[in-house]
């Protein structure tokens, strides 16, 4: 089991070097707005508004979680499923109606995000 967790470990973090590297030629490149947050950011104006929301759960996923268990599913897969449905209905609704969506729109989206993954998909119930 431990030979599996630090492969695991040197994955993300190959993951994570890598990604830096990228961001610094991106950065140091001539081309302006190219880096991924500015690309996240042009996507999630358009049909792609989901990002900020699955951005947030991801985070709060990770970083924050309950540890009360009040808002524990009953079933630890459905937090992911319910994620995944949301994201389908925010791609359809962003495939199908055209609308602005405002840097305030999609920060609540974020905000409402956070609040998913910490509450609903917390990694700390007790």
């Amino acid at each position: 089991m431990e030979a599996q967790y630090e492969l695991v470990v040197n994955i993300m973090i190959g993951f994570v070097v890598v990604y830096f590297v990228i961001e610094i030629l991106l950065n140091l490149n001539d081309i302006d707005n190219d880096t991924s947050n500015m690309v996240l950011l042009e996507w999630s104006k358009g049909k792609f508004f989901f990002i900020p929301f699955a951005l947030g759960a991801i985070a709060g996923h990770l970083f924050l979680g309950t540890s009360d268990s009040g808002f524990k599913l009953s079933n630890g897969m459905y937090p992911v499923l319910i994620l995944f449905g949301l994201t389908i209905i925010m791609l359809v609704i962003g495939n199908k109606v055209n609308f602005v969506k405002t840097k305030l729109f999609l920060t609540v989206l974020l905000a409402v995000g956070l609040l998913y993954g910490h509450l609903f998909w917390s990694m700390n119930y007790r």
